[in-house]
């Protein structure tokens, strides 16, 4: 499971969520500055329940103990995307792992995690507007709409003013090339 913390949480709190997720499984990762990793098949197995039991376990315990609004996924990029989907002051959406794609599919490109409002225009003026179809683009079309939004835009680009030549250097009859003095 992927844990998302609010941004900008104190470095206390964050530490005391990372507590309450070490309270439900034994292996836990910190992942700086707001998010954690938590590996849920023994807690399944002792707690005798599913991943969306575990999770509203782990939402109301952070919210009643802490007050703070975790969002949890089974990977980083649907919990990234999940917590997005979800109004505050939260809840839990729950996706098995069957159904990400599927539910992935509908979504704007422009809510997957790492893709920017200029990357989201090129791929619409490509055609790609849902997930669903960046899934099918071949990589390289992908990687060619994304990477061509990094680039400034085409037109006349200003040129760099012309460097002057380095001045040559004065040479004077029976001068020293350099002094010491003592």
């Amino acid at each position: 499971m992927h844990v998302r913390c609010p941004d900008r949480l104190p470095e206390e709190v964050y530490r005391l969520v990372l507590d309450q997720l070490a309270e439900l499984s034994p292996l836990v990762q910190a992942l700086p500055p707001s998010t954690a990793l938590v590996e849920p098949k023994g807690a399944l197995r002792y707690h005798g329940s599913d991943a969306r039991h575990l999770g509203e376990a782990l939402l109301v315990r952070t919210l009643s103990r802490l007050g703070v609004d975790v969002r949890i996924g089974p990977t980083i990029p649907v919990a990234a995307t999940a917590s997005a989907q979800i109004d505050p002051p939260g809840g839990v959406l729950a996706v098995d792992p069957g159904q990400v794609d599927a539910w992935l599919a509908p979504l704007p490109v422009d809510v997957l995690r790492g893709i920017g409002p200029r990357q989201a225009d090129t791929l619409r003026e490509s055609g790609i507007h849902s997930v669903a179809l960046l899934a099918v683009v071949p990589a390289a079309t992908a990687c060619w709409a994304a990477a061509r939004a990094a680039w400034p835009p085409t037109g006349p680009r200003r040129r760099p003013a012309p460097r002057r030549p380095p001045r040559p250097a004065r040479v004077r009859p029976g001068g020293v090339p350099c002094a010491v003095r003592r």
